[in-house]
């Protein structure tokens, strides 16, 4: 096969590639600043991330890509481009791509999320869902019956998937991830403080002090925001068990979509499931305690791989270097030719 192989994980926070025999290569904010008048890029990624709250108004970010799917096509078009010219340089032939997508999307909008990659600057592509692809990254066997429970937290959904021969038995996706928190912690502080603060300040407490319960110490952070009454900035302390108790709802809600599967999955698959244990991946599985809270509700042991932020990306990588595999489950490459027959 002509050109590079490249894994692709597009997620609502992060976009994280992989490539055949380089590992991870990328991992950018999905964010992207253009001239509001041209639509002209200017920046992608990190760079574009920084200008959050801080741009003129002749520049407008976009995070063209909601909840694991695509929200606007040509943004997300645009974002991709710029990260795959920036894998693939100067290279002749065009890269091959696998990609991840949400669990239980039409057919409409894996054509739209397929469109975007394509025209981006992949020469094929195919998609395989989010839960599958941090299975197969994590060293799931691929032909073996064997039930593996996947809870992948990521900044706009939390998808949690059982996976059996390479394929997905059940899943189910909840609108609860990070950006959900961050607004839950702007909504808090603005209700019992007074205060506003911004998108990135909001994220900053969040992976600083949140946690699935309380901690034994207790630990704070100095934030700055703007004091409503009077408009003016200020200095203030937040404590861990206040941003926890911010969040609490939504701990309850991925505790309460991992039971849901649960319920749903065959006795046999779910005896495998508590000999192994649930895994825990996503840009969220570091959050203090959230394994133990998994646990708790469930009975089953949690277990948080040692590359859960990148294993989409990994996962669509090992899917593409075993193309048979993709054959077998009817995963199949499109072309921009042939998706528009």
């Amino acid at each position: 096969m002509v050109g590079m192989k490249i894994g692709l994980d597009i997620g609502t926070g992060y976009i994280t590639a992989a490539v055949e025999g380089k590992g991870v290569v990328l991992r950018e904010p999905s964010v992207i600043a253009l001239e509001r008048e041209t639509g002209l890029v200017l920046e992608a990624g990190e760079k574009a991330l920084e200008m959050t709250g801080r741009c003129p108004d002749a520049i407008q970010l976009v995070k063209p890509i909601l909840s694991g799917g695509v929200s606007e096509l040509e943004n997300t078009e645009k974002l991709l481009k710029v990260f795959l010219d920036r894998i693939c340089k100067n290279k002749i032939f065009k890269p091959t791509v696998v990609a991840t997508m949400p669990a239980g999307i039409t057919n409409l909008e894996k054509r739209n999320i397929l469109g975007c990659v394509l025209r981006a600057g992949a020469g094929r592509a195919t998609l395989i869902e989010e839960p599958l692809a941090a299975a197969l990254g994590i060293g799931v066997m691929l032909d073996r019956p064997y039930g593996t429970m996947i809870v992948d937290v990521g900044a706009g959904t939390t998808s949690v998937a059982v996976v059996t021969m390479g394929s997905i038995a059940v899943a189910k996706s909840v609108s609860v991830g990070g950006n959900d928190m961050d607004k839950k912690i702007k909504n808090h502080l603005k209700a019992t403080r007074g205060i506003s603060v911004g998108r990135l300040t909001a994220g900053e407490l969040k992976n600083t002090l949140a946690g699935a319960r309380m901690r034994d110490e207790t630990i704070a952070a100095v934030a700055k925001g703007k004091n409503l009454s009077d408009g003016m900035p200020e200095f203030f302390e937040v404590t861990a068990q206040e941003i926890n108790y911010a969040l609490r709802d939504s701990i309850d809600d991925i505790c309460r979509a991992v039971l849901g599967v649960l319920e749903i999955t065959p006795p046999e698959l779910v005896r495998d499931i508590t000999d192994d244990g649930i895994f825990l991946c996503g840009g969220l599985s570091n959050m203090y305690a959230l394994d133990k809270c998994i646990a708790d509700a469930t009975g089953i042991k949690v277990q948080i791989p040692g590359n859960q932020t990148d294993a989409g990306a990994l996962g669509c990588l090992r899917a593409l270097s075993e193309e048979n595999y993709l054959k077998q489950n009817s995963y199949h490459f499109v072309t921009l030719e042939t998706l528009n027959l």
